[in-house]
């Protein structure tokens, strides 16, 4: 099916192409084999998919008119369209690979059960930013494929990820970019799903990962002590604590509380904690 999609791309307008490479993104299943890199892989997938939705809205795609033909008349729209047009070889090519495989039963629907809360969360939240974004074409009927190799999907994220940054550069729209990433994690408050995003956005989406960044920054500065002094075998430590049974389950917290002190003094064997626990006995227990 995907050959059939690239004998006809041609005749696609820059917006239909850009619509029907985001929709791609959500044909992709992944094999019960990445194992404990699941999670991981799963959001790095579904942060390059918001990426590309988003410079999409940023730049009206589908309401602009220098988008509404396959560029021909344009330098910079024609570019755009060959940008595109290579992301969706990208996933021609991860298709066929897939292919060797055989046919998944439902790995998706596997999968999906044994993500953790935070990250089941995230997934669900992405995928309905990205829905609301996007605008259907009716090009050809949803199915689905999959991919077994957490390596051949980091190559193909950081392939999207690399294209996606060229667009960007060919249409910068960076206000509209940031106002949307602000957006998107305006309603993310619990420290494990920023500490998810935080490091599924590494290396997939800069801008999403300095505005991770940034509220994670916010929430350590509740957790406060001016002036720390230790002395022999005591401890200070400043900052929440997740025990073990919390940090398994992946049970979002919100955090909403401040921890601050002026000056430290710790001696012996002291113990000092400047922060929230969750779940469990403390660190220094």
């Amino acid at each position: 099916m995907a050959e059939t999609f690239g004998a006809v791309a041609g005749a696609l307008s820059v917006a239909a192409l850009f619509n029907n490479c985001v929709d791609c993104f959500g044909y992709i299943q992944l094999g019960r084999n990445f194992g404990r890199d699941f999670e991981r892989c799963q959001l790095k997938l579904d942060i390059a998919w918001s990426r590309l939705s988003r410079w999409g809205e940023a730049v009206a795609i589908n309401t602009d008119p220098r988008f509404a033909t396959n560029g021909s008349d344009d330098i910079s729209s024609s570019q755009a369209w060959r940008i595109l047009d290579q992301i969706r070889l990208l996933f021609e090519e991860a298709q066929r690979s897939s292919s060797r495989y055989g046919a998944p039963t439902d790995p998706r629907a596997l999968a999906r059960t044994e993500m953790t809360p935070v990250v089941r969360n995230l997934h669900g939240r992405i995928e309905d930013i990205v829905h609301q974004r996007q605008k259907r074409t009716g090009l050809r009927k949803k199915f689905a494929w999959a991919l077994y190799d957490s390596k051949h999907l980091d190559k193909l994220i950081g392939d999207i990820a690399g294209l996606v940054s060229d667009l960007e550069n060919l249409y910068p729209a960076e206000m509209q970019r940031r106002s949307l990433v602000a957006f998107g994690v305006e309603e993310v408050d619990d420290e494990l799903s920023l500490l998810a995003l935080e490091d599924a956005a590494s290396g997939t989406d800069s801008l999403l990962a300095e505005a991770v960044t940034d509220k994670m920054e916010a929430i350590a500065a509740r957790n406060e002590a001016k002036d720390i002094l230790t002395e022999e075998t005591a401890r200070v430590k400043v900052g929440n604590h997740w025990s073990e049974s919390v940090l398994s389950r992946g049970v979002p917290v919100m955090d909403k509380t401040e921890n601050k002190a002026g000056a430290i003094t710790a001696r012996g064997a002291s113990i000092v904690h400047i922060g929230t626990s969750f779940g469990g006995r403390g660190i220094f227990d």
